[in-house]
């Protein structure tokens, strides 16, 4: 009675053991996606958790990104051109620049990546992210494949003298087979004791199922069921045909090396780690992007300021022109003066082709910018900004230290840099375990069956079909349990001794780097506060030239009106209000780039503009106005 509680105590054990096997793993997986993001839309990919049973062996769906423009832009059009504010300029490049949304691709393969290491296998690593190549000594657990026969042993187990293992499976999704095969034999023979006659003729048909499922704790799960039916000419088989049928259920488990997540469950960790990683990277693009599309505006309205300026200039000439014909034609002056005066118009004439060229290929580049694709209508359209280069301010410029505790906090290479000393954490954590030996603990339990046809009046252990060799399996009337220690010492340990040592040499240089990144940093900052302090300082003097030049130009043609002074002084007098006048749009232009490069050397670009990541896993963005209490709009 007490034999028959006992197996049936085992045989229900069983059961639940390979339904947790199976089931638990996707209801924790279905349970965590829950909790971190909404359900994917229909015929999409799942990145987190994958396809489900049924569609796991099927290619996947994997939406392709659209590489139309966003209809904003078209909302901008007024006639034939494309009426740009700076603000407009930053959406549209959100919206469109294929920059970005090249680095977006990061987000959903660092997440396919921790798809994969839940699996089982190797995170394969994102842009910006380290993996050690201390880690790659060698697979993570075994495979099932010689899990098919009775008492059969996997990678690590051993059998004879009545203990048996099944060895160890792979952590990470759990794997199942069937095989089956048949064989026809007829062998002669040299003695007719065993058998009872010369020759043997036999008939066999070989079946095996199994089910394994490795945990990340170093735990391992194996079930298997194997059969034969095997039909001789043998005199003195008790059945003939013969069905032996076998039920084994092994449990493995490491106890020093490969025990527990830290060692087996380090590519997961280094997965979800790189997300972060991946998401640092993205933003880090955004903010190359923006300062771009920045400079490329200022750059734009200095090169209108240029065409304004070489306008003003072809003005100058042609008034001076005018007023040299008809002092000419009173007689007060020189044609010679006329000669000058139309030389410097020609010339000026071809400085504004020049610099409406300039103008037109910024547009150009702009255009490039904010798009997917120039299509013939907006390649017909001309920028027409409006917004003006920025005038100084006396905030301009923080207090030094206040901008390096800026730059520190929010530049995203020194993010990166400490997630990928955090992944070189998980690596030293998991080779510490590595240097350990190996110490396995196994439990085994095995129930066989035997059935068949009795051969002549012989008496068996009963009669009967598989049906009855398997209830026999399934109800523990044979059974056998097995339990036991595997150790294996390697003699000086040196592969482990190196990996572990490479970890921290490898760690020591991930701080050296984050060091010396820091050291750039910290130049960086100080950098752009000079150029920002430069620049409020080029703008003032650039200013007073040109009010200088302005003021010489004036005296000068009151001069030449008198009579006192030449075609040439005044000529000269316009080159240099020309100058001037360039001059002040260029360090304007600076002005506005080093407010730039401010900006990213803190880190802060994004603040200054109102950019805010809203989904840094699908590379959504939100951009608070500058009015206050107005609603943001969400892309």
């Amino acid at each position: 009675m007490k034999r028959e509680k006992l197996h049936g105590f085992v045989r229900l054990a069983i059961l639940l053991a390979l339904s947790a096997a199976f089931f638990w793993p996707a209801g924790v997986q279905a349970q965590q996606a829950g909790s971190k993001q909404p359900a994917p839309a229909n015929n999409s990919f799942d990145y987190e958790n994958g396809t489900s049973l049924f569609k796991a062996y099927s290619y996947p769906t994997v939406p392709a990104p659209s590489l139309t423009n966003s209809p904003q832009i078209n909302n901008l059009i007024q006639g034939d051109k494309l009426e740009l504010s700076l603000d407009n300029a930053l959406e549209l490049a959100l919206e469109n620049n294929l920059d970005l949304a090249v680095a977006r691709f990061q987000l959903p393969l660092a997440r396919l990546d921790i798809l994969r290491t839940k699996a089982g296998s190797a995170a394969r690593g994102v842009q910006g992210a380290v993996i050690s190549n201390a880690l790659f000594t060698g697979a993570l657990g075994a495979g099932v494949s010689s899990v098919g026969g009775g008492g059969g042993t996997g990678s690590g187990g051993f059998s004879g003298g009545g203990v048996a293992s099944t060895g160890f499976v792979g952590p990470g999704d759990p794997v199942t087979g069937f095989t089956f095969g048949l064989n026809n034999s007829v062998s002669p023979l040299n003695y007719a004791t065993v058998y009872g006659i010369p020759v043997l003729g036999s008939h066999t048909a070989n079946y095996s199922t199994f089910f394994g499922k490795g945990f990340f704790t170093g735990t391992s799960f194996v079930a298997s069921v194997s059969g034969t039916r095997y039909t001789s000419t043998s005199l003195t088989s008790l059945f003939n045909p013969e069905i032996p049928t076998t039920l084994t259920v092994g449990l493995n488990q490491h106890l020093l090396k490969g025990f527990g997540k830290r060692s087996n469950a380090v590519f997961i960790r280094i997965a979800r780690n790189d997300l972060n990683v991946a998401e640092s990277v993205f933003r880090q693009q955004v903010i190359a992007t923006v300062a771009q599309v920045l400079n490329a505006y200022y750059t734009l309205l200095a090169d209108r300021d240029q065409v304004r300026v070489a306008q003003s200039a072809v003005g100058y000439s042609q008034k001076l022109v005018e007023d040299d014909k008809k002092q000419v034609q009173i007689g007060t002056l020189a044609p010679l003066d006329v000669v000058q005066a139309e030389s410097e118009m020609a010339t000026d004439q071809q400085n504004l082709i020049v610099a409406d060229t300039t103008y037109l290929e910024q547009q150009e580049v702009l255009k490039t910018m904010i798009s997917k694709r120039v299509g013939a209508t907006l390649a017909g359209l001309k920028i027409q900004p409006t917004d003006a280069l920025p005038s100084p301010k006396a905030y301009d410029v923080p207090p030094l230290e206040e901008a390096l505790k800026q730059a520190i906090a929010n530049r995203p290479e020194i993010q990166q840099a400490e997630l990928n000393l955090r992944n070189q954490y998980y690596v030293i954590q998991s080779n510490r375990q590595g240097l350990l030996p190996t110490l396995d603990a196994f439990a085994t339990y095995q129930s066989n069956g035997l059935s068949g046809v009795p051969y002549g009046s012989m008496v068996g252990t009963g009669a009967g079909g598989l049906g009855n060799s398997l209830g026999q399996v399934f109800s523990g009337k044979y059974p056998s349990y097995s339990v036991g220690l595997t150790l294996s010492i390697p003699i000086r340990n040196r592969a482990e001794q190196a990996n572990a040592a490479q970890s921290l040499v490898e760690e020591h240089e991930l701080k050296t780097s984050l060091q010396r990144q820091k050291n750039q940093i910290d130049q960086d900052v100080r950098n752009a506060e000079i150029a920002v302090t430069q620049a409020k300082a080029q703008i003032n003097a650039a200013v007073q030239a040109r009010v200088y030049a302005q003021q010489a130009l004036d005296a000068e043609i009151k001069k030449l009106r008198q009579g006192v002074s030449t075609t040439l002084n005044v000529i000269l007098m316009q080159r240099n209000l020309v100058t001037a006048e360039g001059n002040e749009a260029t360090a304007r232009r600076t002005y506005a780039q080093a407010l730039v490069q401010l900006g990213q050397a803190t880190g802060t670009i994004l603040d200054m503009h109102h950019i805010v990541l809203a989904n840094s896993t699908t590379g959504q963005y939100s951009r608070q106005p500058s009015i206050p209490g107005t609603p943001a709009p969400v892309h």
